[in-house]
């Protein structure tokens, strides 16, 4: 009795056992079963950022590159993404084979798709850092490619306050564009545009640039020096169009009127001296007063007739001054546009 009542124990030991360490392995799976989870929940970010880091490393970046990189000032982070991108600087018939037609008004500067980066190689000096800035605003879509939905929506609130702090016509009018062509993409280029084109953002959108820049304010500075050209040029036009409006106004009013004032003269001395030749005068204090008058008048005339001719001289100063501003303007847009040399492609003009 008392041997089969001891191996009855120890078979229940045994079987106890058994459920202790099934116990032991349910709960072991169940932990790696939730490691697991949070491994998958981390896994995109991470594969992605080693992909990068990858592509990155195996990237070879040219002098140009190398020279764009350090003029922009990447953090590591900015860096990897802009090289992950296989960032590539191509003269326009390269850069026309790479990036598709489009209808819109805008000239093309640089251009992402399937995470590659291609750059029109601008080759006009007066137009220096426009290269690095367009690179930066490239590299923001590599980074908006790369963000959660969750982090687009929390970033598209912080971009559409800020924008709505700075919006002007010209940018309502360039974001109408992206609607047009670009269907969904207006917070991804407004993630770019405020990125690269505006200083003092908030300072939640600040500490997210910074992420990828180490100072931000540094390509704002480059966008403005070769933006400054083109709004120069702007105002100028603006401003001689304007006088050239107002001359012209002036000279199509007093030439006409000179020309009769000086018809009207011409009658007058004309009869002066059918009446002076047929001894009408009887006095001679008489025949001065009436000669001093119209010489009076000839000399007043006189003096209309050189302001007239100053105006027609400022007026043509003006108009070539006019036309060379166009040629300015029209070297700059022919620069910046890719399609410019292309004979087979129509101009686009700059925004």
């Amino acid at each position: 009795m008392r041997k089969k009542n001891k191996k009855g124990i120890v078979a229940l030991t045994i079987l106890v056992l058994i459920f202790v360490a099934y116990g032991i392995r349910i709960n072991s799976n169940t932990d790696a079963s939730s490691n697991q989870s949070k491994t998958e929940k981390l896994s995109s970010a991470d594969i992605q950022a080693k992909a990068d880091e990858k592509a990155a490393n195996a990237y070879e970046p040219t002098q140009e590159i190398k020279a764009i990189t350090e003029k922009i000032g990447f953090t590591k982070k900015g860096r990897v993404l802009f090289y992950a991108s296989d960032p590539q600087l191509l003269d326009a018939e390269n850069f026309n084979e790479e990036v598709p037609d489009s209808t819109d008004s805008r000239t093309i500067l640089g251009y992402y798709d399937h995470r590659q980066i291609y750059l029109y190689n601008i080759q006009n000096q007066d137009l220096s850092g426009i290269v690095e800035v367009t690179s930066a605003h490239e590299t923001l879509h590599a980074v908006w490619d790369r963000l959660s939905s969750s982090e687009r929506q929390e970033l598209t609130k912080l971009l559409e306050a800020e924008y709505a702090k700075v919006k002007t016509d010209k940018s309502e009018e360039m974001l109408a564009d992206y609607a047009k062509f670009e269907i969904g993409q207006r917070d991804n280029e407004l993630h770019s545009y405020l990125g690269t084109e505006y200083r003092h953002l908030s300072p939640e959108l600040e500490k997210h640039y910074a992420k990828y820049f180490e100072d931000r304010d540094k390509i704002v500075t480059m966008f403005e020096s070769y933006e400054s050209k083109f709004d120069a040029l702007d105002k100028q036009s603006e401003q001689l169009s304007a006088e050239l409006t107002a001359l012209k106004a002036q000279i199509d009013t007093d030439m006409p009127q000179y020309d009769t004032d000086l018809a009207n003269l011409n009658a007058e001395i004309e009869a002066f001296n059918v009446r002076a030749e047929s001894y009408y005068y009887t006095s001679e204090a008489d025949f001065y007063a009436d000669r001093n008058a119209l010489e009076q008048r000839a000399a007043e005339l006189e003096a209309r007739q050189t302001q007239i001719n100053i105006n027609i001289d400022h007026y043509n100063t003006k108009a070539a001054e006019l036309n060379q501003i166009a040629l300015k303007a029209s070297e700059f847009n022919k620069s910046i546009n890719s399609k410019a040399t292309d004979p087979s492609q129509p101009a686009k003009k700059a925004e």
